[in-house]
């Protein structure tokens, strides 16, 4: 690291390792969409439901999605210094998320602990972490 030092890192690699883990519970969804499906549903309290193909197409590919991200963010937090630019669109793509997933939970709808696990903690996650982003340099 320069003589630059980043402010609070400590605090942006534990965020984006908590996202990391976040999103590597879509690895089984990405390995084994039915089943995957099926469990989650079963954790939402909705009972068994019906598998169609669409729905297993969509599981595997969110899986999928989610893990590629989550490997992403991996090589960003190896180097925090180098990929800050990407670290900011993080945060921000966060905070984003939080009033996105707000409204895509409310109109499932999904119960109440998880709308408020799915936005208020995107939310809070990207404000953390614009937080612990250092000063834009100026031009």
């Amino acid at each position: 690291m320069s003589t630059n030092r980043l402010p609070r890192p400590r605090v942006q690699l534990w965020m984006l390792r908590l996202m990391i883990a976040i999103l590597l519970t879509g690895l089984p969804g990405a390995l084994l969409p039915e089943i995957a499906f099926q469990k989650f549903a079963w954790l939402m309290g909705y009972g068994k439901q019906p598998i169609t193909p669409l729905v297993v197409y969509l599981s595997g590919n969110a899986g999928f999605a989610y893990v590629v991200i989550a490997a992403l963010i991996w090589v960003i937090s190896r180097d925090l210094e180098r990929y800050q630019p990407l670290v900011r669109m993080c945060g921000w793509v966060m905070v984003f998320a939080g009033p996105a997933y707000l409204s895509i939970d409310l109109q499932c709808p999904l119960p109440l602990w998880w709308t408020l696990m799915d936005s208020v903690g995107c939310l809070l996650i990207g404000i953390v972490l614009l937080w612990a982003c250092p000063p834009k340099p100026k031009s």
